[in-house]
């Protein structure tokens, strides 16, 4: 059976989720993914281009698919993570089921291939189009643009993954974003005024930890410049934001980064009297970090140590010393809001080291949050050894 042509047109939804209420979890913080999305569809400057967004909470799926449906997108995206991704196959299935010709497209980390081999995502294999796998900004406004939306067209779109026989198949690699091009949707008002801004100066990370999908940091110097900070500071200032989310690896990752950050706040001081919430990793704290933690209003720090235990971390790649973590901590707490932060159930753990690693971790007179171990799509549901057992439950 031969599937409808795709619509033309540019009327376009993009949804996403945010996880039900959870004490461990800040106030509602915008998906900035699909925002950054949103403002490079935007900035693109698309002819006959109608754009409207869910940023949804505590609706049912039900209730929010019928309200895309009548108002009859196009194109219907959606931001897939872990959280997320439950209601948007709900919602999905039912727009595609309303009306075959809308082209369905998910971006975002769970959007993956082997993600929707498991239930109860295997009905997004046939409501699903296409899989935008990397960075978001330059191939959606490309499949926007698109007026042929045959799979043969699309194929010729870097950047995405398409469903083709009967299996996922991507195409050529999409360029990597430069970060100081992207359009802002702060700057553009697509944000909603008041709780926490979210800021991201660079992508990826230093390290390859195999429980992780933050993804490699290729270009350490690809960095937001501190102009395009300030503005964005500007920005935030003007909805009222007073709270800033560093959505980084770490505040001290990437030197490039961390400077611009800086030199932005000096210049605004815009940090001056508002929260910043950011990761430290446990290693390359400077003078310098120290001195403008300092001068921020109210920091929050987390330090991800994730395990004391040497013979655990190592199974997942990731690397920690111990040694400087008293001196560290001392530094930090003297002038910030210091959480410590660990994972229960990593590969090659068990539950006696796991509580000595709890143990240690309270001792330590900082705040402390234990997350559960996922298996993240890219990250141990791909890399992950055979030794580890991984076993797929979906209740």
């Amino acid at each position: 059976m031969t599937s409808p042509a795709k619509r033309s047109g540019r009327r376009v939804a993009l949804l996403a989720w945010y996880p039900a209420d959870n004490p461990a979890l800040p106030p509602f913080i915008p998906n900035m993914g699909m925002y950054m999305v949103a403002a490079a569809v935007q900035a693109a400057g698309l002819d006959g281009l109608e754009l409207r967004i869910w940023d949804e909470r505590d609706r049912g799926p039900d209730v929010v698919a019928a309200e895309v449906a009548a108002y009859d997108p196009d194109i219907v995206a959606g931001s897939a993570f872990l959280w997320s991704l439950p209601q948007l196959a709900q919602v999905m299935a039912l727009v595609a089921q309303d009306d075959p010709t809308r082209l369905i497209v998910m971006g975002g980390p769970s959007a993956r291939p082997n993600m929707l081999g498991h239930a109860p995502f295997t009905t997004l294999n046939t409501a699903c189009d296409v899989l935008v796998e990397g960075e978001g900004e330059s191939v959606f406004p490309a499949l926007v643009a698109a007026t042929d939306r045959s799979t043969a067209a699309l194929a010729r779109i870097p950047g995405v993954t398409l469903r083709r026989d009967g299996a996922w198949r991507q195409t050529a690699p999409g360029a990597r974003a430069v970060m100081d091009d992207l359009a802002s949707p702060y700057r553009q008002g697509l944000i909603p005024a008041g709780g926490i801004g979210l800021l991201e100066t660079y992508r990826g990370c230093p390290f390859t930890c195999s429980f992780c999908e933050w993804g490699v940091m290729e270009a350490p110097r690809n960095v937001l410049s501190a102009d395009r900070i300030a503005g964005e500071f500007d920005a935030m200032a003007r909805l009222g934001l007073g709270a800033v989310l560093l959505a980084d690896a770490g505040l001290n990752l990437n030197a490039s980064g961390f400077a611009a950050v800086r030199d932005a706040a000096t210049e605004t001081g815009f940090l001056r009297d508002r929260a910043l919430i950011a990761e430290v990793y446990p290693r390359n704290l400077t003078e310098d970090h120290l001195r403008f933690l300092e001068a921020v209003g109210a920091p929050h720090i987390g330090i991800g140590l994730q395990s004391f235990d040497d013979a655990v971390l190592r199974h997942v790649e990731r690397k920690f010393d111990p040694g400087r973590l008293g001196g560290l901590l001392g530094a930090l707490r003297s002038i910030a809001s210091v959480t410590t932060e660990i994972i229960m159930g990593l590969p090659g753990d068990t539950p006696e080291r796991f509580m000595t690693s709890f143990d240690r971790a309270r001792a330590l007179g900082t705040g402390l949050r234990v997350y559960h171990c996922a298996v993240l799509p890219s990250a141990l549901m791909a890399r992950a050894p055979a030794s580890d057992e991984m076993i797929y439950d979906s209740v």
